[in-house]
């Protein structure tokens, strides 16, 4: 595999978990659920998914 055809697969895997989170977001937001993650000491941070997808958008965004 060449340089350039490791590059483009990086790339696609990375656009699809881009794409499946995205998704994830906005399954979650629509019904209302919340997301969990982990902040800077490992400890869980509840948020809801509607700010999730918020933050997620904008970041994007940039």
């Amino acid at each position: 595999m060449s340089e350039q055809e490791r590059i483009e697969l990086r790339e696609k895997v990375c656009r699809g978990l881009r794409m499946s989170y995205e998704a994830l977001l906005r399954r979650k937001a629509a019904l209302g659920q919340d997301m969990v993650f982990a902040d800077e000491n490992g400890m869980p941070r509840v948020v809801p998914a509607r700010e999730a997808l918020e933050e997620y958008l904008q970041k994007m965004s940039k």
